[in-house]
């Protein structure tokens, strides 16, 4: 079984300066940073796929247009519950392409035969995992993150997640343009 999920990936540039604006900040939270060629933003995690289904899959996701989302991450979040910190993007007329997509695609997912996890699009990339929580605590939550990092979208890709030795690896299956 595969394990699949649709996402938006910043580009090699965008993901060292997320990295670089919350470098700090996860070492004084004694957090597991996420590496830099993991960080994307979930559209819609699809979960255990038979790889007899990855065509079919793809098909849905090649029937699928959207315009070019601009996600802009300007605050830095710790989520109590997985104890992780991401940086955050707010809702505004350039990233409502992303939710747009992120439901067309659940939509699409579903109707196709496949369960995915459906949550409401939220732009987020986890920058770090295993926060030390009560170091988190005693900050003030959300941090700003100056200046913001923009992460303008021209594609979304199918991205299948595997465990390695110091976490989870993921790697891009596939992808598809938006339309500018």
């Amino acid at each position: 079984m595969l394990r699949l999920f649709f996402a938006l990936q910043p580009d090699a540039e965008q993901n060292t300066a997320l990295v670089e604006r919350a470098a700090l900040l996860v070492g004084r939270l004694q957090a597991q940073r996420v590496p830099p060629e993991n960080l994307h933003s979930t559209l819609c995690f699809v979960g255990a796929v038979a790889e007899e289904k990855l065509a079919l899959l793809k098909s849905v996701a090649a029937g699928l247009r959207g315009r070019q989302p601009t996600l802009r991450f300007d605050a830095l979040e710790f989520w109590q519950k997985p104890k992780v910190l991401c940086a955050t993007a707010g809702e505004d007329s350039a990233a409502s392409p992303a939710r747009d997509l992120a439901e067309r695609l659940a939509a699409s997912v579903v109707d196709a035969g496949f369960a995915p996890d459906i949550k409401p699009f939220r732009a987020h990339v986890t920058l770090a995992r295993k926060v030390h929580a009560e170091r988190a605590l005693e900050c003030e939550w959300p941090r700003v993150l100056v200046p913001p990092v923009r992460v303008h979208c021209e594609r979304f890709m199918l991205m299948r997640s595997d465990r390695g030795e110091s976490g989870s690896i993921y790697s891009v299956v596939d992808s598809w343009p938006l339309d500018a």
